[in-house]
């Protein structure tokens, strides 16, 4: 998969050059600031993307005054500069789940630049692939929180350089690698419920409820 997000290889019928562009000439920053009041306040987590920060921590962090967050669209892109597990430089999303949320101005916003022809979709798997961690490693210095939030400012993120095709083929390369996700997704659900099934079964027959038989 990492080799259509790169031009390694190239989809049948693709065959232009990528250019190289800067995250600059392509996005824009958001710094929209909670002026209406949007109580929806949300974390990144590596692995789930957006999630209401009550279901996160089970709790709201967030302080009661939220005028100064960041106020993000559907759509908008958001960099979690924390690091976790897979993901050592920190987390890029896209806000899908929610026409608006509330997020933390630690994080660096941005949205696609207008008239910027582009592929949303294409970048959210480009950077849910970590395809930006070599540019990230080096302008990123660890910061003295404890939690490892990198020190990464706006401007060296916006100054980093990266490859693009045509937007025809980001929307093409889009379509191949969200049809392997959701059938990764069908086999990941169908293997939960065999786990499920074999634990039942196991249950059954460690208590003597279901005897096997002797052949």
């Amino acid at each position: 998969m990492q080799t259509l997000l790169t031009g390694k290889k190239s989809l049948k019928g693709f065959k232009g050059e990528w250019k190289e562009v800067k995250i600059a000439d392509i996005f824009e920053r958001v710094i929209r600031k909670n002026s209406e009041g949007n109580k929806n306040v949300v974390t990144i987590s590596a692995q789930r993307g957006f999630v209401r920060q009550t279901d996160f921590f089970n709790k709201n962090i967030a302080s009661e005054l939220l005028d100064n967050y960041f106020l993000v669209n559907r759509g908008e892109f958001c960099y979690n500069k924390s690091y976790s597990k897979g993901y050592p430089w920190g987390a890029i999303k896209r806000l899908n789940d929610f026409d608006k949320a509330v997020v933390t101005t630690l994080y660096i916003c941005f949205a696609i630049k207008e008239g910027s022809k582009i592929s949303g979709d294409f970048f959210e798997q480009y950077f849910g692939m970590n395809m930006l961690d070599k540019g990230l490693m080096k302008v990123a210095h660890e910061g003295g929180r404890a939690h490892g939030l990198l020190n990464v400012t706006p401007s060296d993120f916006f100054s980093l350089k990266i490859r693009i095709p045509t937007f025809q083929e980001q929307a093409a390369i889009a379509q191949v690698l969200q049809a392997a996700d959701q059938e990764v997704l069908l086999l990941n659900i169908k293997m939960n419920k065999l786990k499920e099934q074999k634990k039942g079964i196991m249950q059954l027959l460690l208590t003597g409820r279901k005897r096997l038989k002797h052949t």
